[in-house]
């Protein structure tokens, strides 16, 4: 699904990025304010994300009516996902000054606590499971959390110290992060998927770190993997799918190299971060800049891309002027093309486990429910 990493915004010209396309194959929507940044989108193009207020910061919805300021609780809050029933999960900071979670549905916003020291809260699904990671001490630790409070540990891949990071949690409750063992100065993380209490290591080309930062209902990820290039360490964005790791970078090994897929949909196409590209998207051929496919004459640089939806909309962070907005990509053309089919033992294997909850239906009916009580606020631009 996703995962709400953080790319460095600067700015790079468009000889950088490449040359305009001969039209724009999408329009760009402004969901957030000055200063915002996006983190997510649902089915129905619902893009979440954060937004600057005095010195810090409160979490945000937008369902292309207007924003829907979600508040802060307690100093500071910020919105990392949203599921197809319009349901969004953030963080907030308490009066001891520990991270908790909240979910906020029908105009209100709920605490759903903390675990251990502090957490940091990632995904939701439409079944109202959610992900964190726990902070205790240097040991950090994975968790699912079920509607009713319960929590199951997501555990480690083997190490002697070990360290784990969840990331993006999909509709058959599969989590995607990374574990390794607590090193320093950079920790040697392998990439994973867990699956009914297995985590099973992703692989990677021969070094770490490695991460999957985010993963789909049928069971491929995106994240990132570790590659040598020219005597230093750079990494590229990846597609697993099955059972196997495929750069979808696109540049030879000589070269420097520094990719990130931070988002993926049902179909395999992922968006992300590129050091040449900046915002990308990937729909099974090549990484494609997102500064070349907007009209060039709006101005926009888009320095990533953080998650897609089905239908191909992408939420993203973009500058135009200095400043920076949260954006919603809509394709004014559809695409067909697609990233490889499951193989048949892991689409057995997904199917066995896990049926799909709710229709499109039912979570139609649960978004509409979700906007009656909120106030709408317009975009400040």
């Amino acid at each position: 699904m996703h995962t709400p990493r953080k790319f460095a915004l600067f700015l790079l010209s468009f000889a950088v990025t490449g040359a305009a396309c001969a039209y724009p194959e999408y329009r760009v929507t402004i969901v957030g304010p000055p200063g915002s940044t996006a983190a997510d989108i649902n089915q129905a193009g619902a893009v979440v994300g954060s937004y600057p207020v005095g010195g810090t910061t409160h979490g945000f919805i937008n369902r292309g009516k207007g924003l829907v300021k979600l508040g802060a609780l307690g100093s500071a809050s910020g919105a990392v996902a949203v599921n197809d029933k319009g349901e969004v999960l953030g963080n907030w900071t308490g009066a001891d000054g520990r991270n908790r979670g909240f979910i906020y549905s029908c105009g209100r916003q709920r605490d759903i606590g903390i675990v251990g020291a502090g957490s940091i809260y990632q995904d939701i699904n439409n079944a109202g499971y959610t992900i964190a990671t726990s902070y205790n001490n240097s040991d950090p630790s994975g968790f699912l959390r079920a509607p009713n409070g319960s929590y199951t540990a997501i555990g480690h891949l083997p190490a002697e110290y070990p360290i784990t990071q969840v990331y993006a949690l999909n509709n058959r409750n599969q989590v995607a992060g990374k574990s390794g063992e607590l090193e320093f100065p950079e920790q040697p993380y392998h990439a994973f998927i867990w699956t009914r209490g297995k985590l099973r290591d992703l692989g990677g080309f021969g070094l770490t770190p490695n991460s999957a930062n985010a993963i789909n209902d049928r069971g491929q990820a995106t994240g990132f993997a570790a590659v040598l290039a020219g005597g230093a360490h750079d990494r590229v964005a990846y597609l697993y799918s099955n059972g196997s790791l495929v750069s979808i970078d696109g540049r030879t090994a000589i070269e420097p190299r520094y990719s990130e897929g931070a988002g993926i949909n049902n179909h395999g196409h992922i968006v992300g971060y590129s050091d040449l590209l900046q915002g990308f998207v990937w729909r099974g051929r090549k990484m494609q800049s997102l500064n070349t496919l907007v009209d060039p004459r709006l101005g926009w640089n888009i320095p990533g891309a953080q998650a897609i939806n089905d239908a191909g909309q992408i939420a993203a962070t973009g500058v135009r002027g200095g400043v920076q907005y949260a954006i919603r990509l809509d394709l004014i053309r559809p695409h067909a093309l697609s990233a490889p089919a499951l193989d048949a033992d892991q689409a057995a294997e997904l199917a066995a486990f896990a049926p799909l909850p709710a229709t499109a239906a039912a979570l139609a009916r649960a978004e509409a429910e979700a906007q009656a009580r909120e106030v709408v606020h317009a975009v400040a631009q």
